[in-house]
């Protein structure tokens, strides 16, 4: 049975989506491919791509008028941008909308909905307002707090990845809050594909140490931490080699201050499951996320992983099983619980790799889409309720 004899109709506003390369983008491709599959038809609202790539997709993909990012030009923001919306949804009216972005183009969108009569949900996915001291603009910040509560508490509810972020937005006052978790693609990310040539190229032997993060390199995400560390354990003897994934805005910069490390810049994903698995140990310091897909992919392909106790660290470590936890923002726990890692046996290690692939077996995606497309159902049906709309035109939930 399908959705009121009918396919669910959700349009995603999002600020960034493939061929960008983020956590965000990717989770949205994501949860719109699984709905798609869900009979549920998906139209994307997104920025004037900066570059271009293509789209074999089932859903849609309307450009939206957007802004160049400064010092960023792989991203765009959003523009205001109510009468494209309206024209669009005049065309082609969603049952419900999903917000994963909260700038001007966000916010044209919310106001064009409630006009429309159009169900709104919104998505947490970035903590801008803990940006804000990585771009020395910390003095907005009760204003971006304000802002951001506002934007979300007017929406039917709000999703967040994690009991931790929950949490978080709970004691700040959001309300109408939900769970969307994050999964992880177990067949791409595995410790099946370790590869020793790679390890040639690091220049590393077959028992030295490799350590990775996976980022995008920006300010926010603390690598000069992460490089620091990288370094000081290589120039100690604990660790061989320090390999940093991704691209951003600090890259130039960082690969001159740290020149034993190896930046490989942005990577396919075929090849970043090689440099996964051809690790040894992951460190992830950044203190900005809202989930960290990252984490999981790092322990679905066999890497025990060292972090901070919060988002998705704080969901699927535990403690000398997979991983080690630093409480958050403590950099001195972390480089301890780092040293500890790496003194460990060769048979805790193997242990530990093994046990770091088990923890990811409840990162399910179909699991997560299906839940998700459960809520969006709720939300419409709550809100069917509010206007007293008869039984019989409600909608029904079923997938075919």
């Amino acid at each position: 049975m399908g959705f009121g004899g009918r396919d669910l109709k959700v349009c995603f506003l999002t600020e960034t989506f493939p061929p960008e390369v983020n956590g965000v983008a990717f989770t949205l491709a994501r949860l719109a491919r699984g709905l798609s599959l869900l009979n549920t038809s998906v139209q994307v609202l997104r920025p004037r791509r900066a570059y271009h790539g293509s789209n074999h997709e089932v859903w849609e993909e309307i450009d939206l008028p957007s802004c160049r990012i400064p010092n960023y030009p792989q991203l765009r923001f959003g523009m205001p941008c109510a009468g494209r919306i309206k024209k669009i949804w005049l065309n082609n009216k969603p049952d419900i909308v999903y917000l994963a972005t909260e700038g001007p183009a966000g916010f044209s969108a919310l106001r064009v909905a409630n006009k429309m009569k159009i169900p709104v949900v919104s998505g947490f996915h970035t903590n801008f307002d803990l940006y804000l001291k990585h771009y020395r603009i910390s003095l907005i910040k009760p204003l971006v707090d304000s802002y951001l509560r506002w934007f979300h508490n007017n929406t039917s509810a709000t999703f967040a990845p994690t009991d931790w972020m929950i949490s978080e937005l709970e004691n700040k006052g959001y309300k109408n809050l939900r769970m969307l978790s994050r999964g992880v693609d177990r067949m791409l990310f595995s410790p099946s594909e370790r590869t020793e040539s790679l390890r040639e190229q690091w220049g590393v032997g077959k028992d030295d140490k490799v350590l990775l993060t996976v980022s995008r390199i920006a300010a926010e995400k603390n690598l000069d931490l992460t490089c620091s560390l990288f370094e000081k354990m290589i120039k100690g003897g604990h660790a061989k080699c320090g390999v940093i994934v991704g691209d951003g805005p600090e890259l130039i910069r960082l690969s001159k201050k740290f020149p034993l490390l190896v930046f490989t810049g942005c990577l396919s994903k075929t090849d970043l499951a090689k440099h996964y698995a051809s690790s040894d140990l992951f460190l992830f310091s950044s203190e900005t996320e809202t989930f960290g897909n990252v984490v999981t992919e790092a322990l679905a392909s066999g890497l025990p992983v060292v972090a901070y106790d919060y988002a998705a660290p704080s969901e699927f470590i535990i403690e000398g099983n997979n991983g080690y936890l630093a409480s958050l923002g403590d950099k001195n726990e972390l480089e301890e619980k780092l040293i500890f890692a790496l003194q460990n046996t060769k048979e805790t290690f193997l242990q530990l790799a093994s046990l770091a692939r088990d923890s990811t077996e409840r990162a399910d995606w179909d699991f997560i889409f299906s839940q998700f497309r459960d809520d969006l159902v709720d939300v419409l049906n709550e809100n069917l309720n509010t206007v007293s709309f008869p039984k019989e035109n409600k909608y029904q939930l079923g997938h075919t």
